[in-house]
């Protein structure tokens, strides 16, 4: 029986030393219910960023009828200048109605002008342009269609459906988009040219032929 009982001891204690001995593997990991994946906050999302124009280059700047960048149809004319960069000049002695820059790399100018009669009178008229015989591809501020200097007439006939084209009074010939507002874009081209080599937004009929003439 003594021999029995210790066989039986022995038994349960190596029993109970292999219930508290540790796998080889190490511990089993517990189950443990995934996260999900933080969600990026309001602040966090991407969204598509519009560039703010550059006072310093009009190149940013963006067309619509209301005018050009910060130069506006029916906005004041000396103090639209006032805030304007000093690379902007008006010649107040021949030519006090009008205000004009060039690009330093002479790749297109632009001007703006107010009736030539009252010097109270609002602006009537923004123009960027580059040379009529050698323009060649885009260059200068566009629309929000992304068209401008060197668009050719297919792009802005695709970008503006309901266009008009038309013959200049002087030279040259035109596509004008129109527009409820007091001004309207025009995109001006030598007679037969497939490119603009101007954009303008005028209140007038069509772009002046000249503007200090």
């Amino acid at each position: 029986m003594r021999a029995r009982a210790g066989t039986i001891s022995l038994l349960i204690a190596t029993l109970l030393l292999a219930g508290c001995a540790t796998p080889a593997n190490g511990p089993m990991p517990s189950a443990t219910a995934s996260e999900p994946a933080p969600q990026p906050t309001s602040s966090e999302s991407a969204s598509p960023g519009t560039g703010e124009p550059d006072p310093e280059d009009p190149s940013t700047w963006t067309v619509s009828a209301e005018g050009m960048g910060p130069v506006l149809i029916g906005g004041d004319f000396d103090a639209t200048l006032s805030q304007l960069p000093t690379t902007w000049t008006s010649d107040g002695a021949a030519c006090s109605w009008a205000a004009f820059w060039n690009a330093p790399d002479t790749s297109f100018s632009m001007h703006f002008v107010r009736g030539a009669e009252d010097q109270s009178e609002p602006i009537s008229e923004i123009s960027a342009s580059t040379m009529a015989d050698a323009v060649a591809g885009p260059v200068g501020p566009t629309t929000a269609e992304g068209v401008g200097i060197g668009a050719t007439r297919d792009e802005i006939l695709t970008a503006y459906p309901d266009a008009e084209e038309g013959t200049a009074t002087v030279d040259g010939e035109w596509i004008r988009v129109p527009s409820e507002s007091d001004g309207q874009i025009f995109f001006q081209f030598l007679t037969g040219a497939e490119r603009a080599w101007a954009v303008t937004v005028t209140t007038r009929d069509e772009p002046s032929y000249e503007v200090c003439g």
